[in-house]
């Protein structure tokens, strides 16, 4: 019936303390005694509506419209100063319900209707001026409140939603990346052990018949199978740490093609030509930034461009939101990067669209 308790359960908590105002308005402002039960009953039915399930929509509907027909009785027939308590239905709109004012719910509807009886009722029926301004002013308040809420309740969602796709983009990284490294180590290694099985069969075999040069012949190859073995491994495990750049531009045109964003890649660069030094640079740099994109950008489309001109050019552009302002402390992984390499980084432009580049010298430490 109840849902599993959530880490901001306790902020809705926190809104109750203002139940002293209209629990102990019983002892300093006159209020009736009888008018206990109803808030006790308003404080039951708002820690209930935190709680239930959203499967018991019939109850949590009875139980919001006991909150607002509360509010609205006790501002009409008690202290006009109780419309304040709207505060309540607005935490629940946004973060307990997250309906929003552009919704025809009836919770948002009727907490509409309410807002307007009571602005109303104050404006013409209200005493004195000041509390016909006051009537006013507490509506907007109320209306700015639900307002920033709801951004904030937007900012926290797109939040999370970056968080979750970065982590599946991590998750569909590495598990791109073992897959990589298990077909590897099949290729370097599944074949070797069938070949080194084979040979010491064939050597068993010859050592059976007392055949001991073809033993030794077997077992020649055998070892030189081992050495060359031993070699593909040392370099499997060097590859492990960085992809030339053709396989970094093919990893990230499938990273791109996962996250929707449109990926166009002008080279016109011989990268098998290039040093490993420049190669695993290159490499670096273009994970950086299409990661950045990735996660950070919002953007729809990127284009990268390699190329050679007075060194060796890394270009990348997107649409995405660029960066708001330059404080000269972007791109500082990108520029430890360069300390293997002579080059520099560059942000040609910072929006609209944000375009970066990078030079490499080939002159560089090689």
């Amino acid at each position: 019936m109840f849902r599993p308790f959530q880490k901001t359960d306790p902020l809705y908590y926190v809104g109750l303390v203002f139940m002293i105002f209209p629990l102990g308005g019983v002892l300093w402002f006159d209020y009736p005694m009888w008018t206990l039960g109803p808030s006790v009953l308003f404080m039951i039915a708002y820690i209930l509506i935190i709680h239930l399930r959203n499967q018991y929509q019939s109850i949590l509907a009875v139980l919001w419209f006991y909150l607002l027909g509360y509010i609205l009785w006790m501002v009409l027939a008690i202290e006009p100063n109780m419309m304040w308590f709207f505060f309540y239905l607005v935490n629940l709109l946004v973060w307990r319900f997250e309906d929003d004012t552009r919704t025809r719910s009836y919770r948002t509807i009727s907490y509409i209707l309410g807002l307007l009886v009571v602005m109303v009722w104050g404006l013409f029926f209200g005493p004195t001026v000041i509390e016909k301004v006051m009537t006013v002013l507490i509506t907007i308040f109320i209306i700015a409140m639900h307002y920033f809420q709801r951004q904030n309740y937007l900012e926290n969602k797109v939040k999370e939603e970056i968080y979750q796709k970065n982590k599946e983009i991590n998750l569909l990284t590495a598990e791109n990346e073992r897959n990589r490294i298990g077909r590897d180590l099949h290729d370097t290694l599944g074949h070797t052990f069938a070949m080194m099985s084979l040979k010491t069969e064939l050597a068993l075999r010859q050592l059976d018949k007392d055949n001991l040069p073809a033993v030794r012949k077997e077992l020649t190859e055998l070892n030189q199978i081992s050495k060359e073995t031993m070699k593909n491994v040392r370099e499997l495990i060097t590859n492990l740490k960085y992809r030339t750049v053709t396989e970094e531009l093919d990893n990230i045109t499938e990273m791109f093609a996962m996250s929707e964003i449109a990926l166009t890649i002008d080279n016109q660069l011989d990268l098998s030509a290039l040093s490993p030094v420049i190669q695993s640079s290159m490499t670096m740099i273009l994970r950086e930034l299409t990661t950045n994109i990735i996660k950070h950008a919002g953007a729809s489309q990127c284009h990268i461009k390699l190329y050679r001109a007075d060194g060796l050019i890394i270009e990348v552009s997107d649409n995405g939101r660029g960066f708001s302002q330059l404080t000269g402390e972007e791109l500082h992984s990108i520029k430890e990067r360069l300390q293997l390499v002579k080059g520099e980084v560059m942000i040609i432009s910072s929006h609209n669209p944000t375009l970066i580049r990078v030079i490499l010298e080939e002159g560089g430490r090689q």
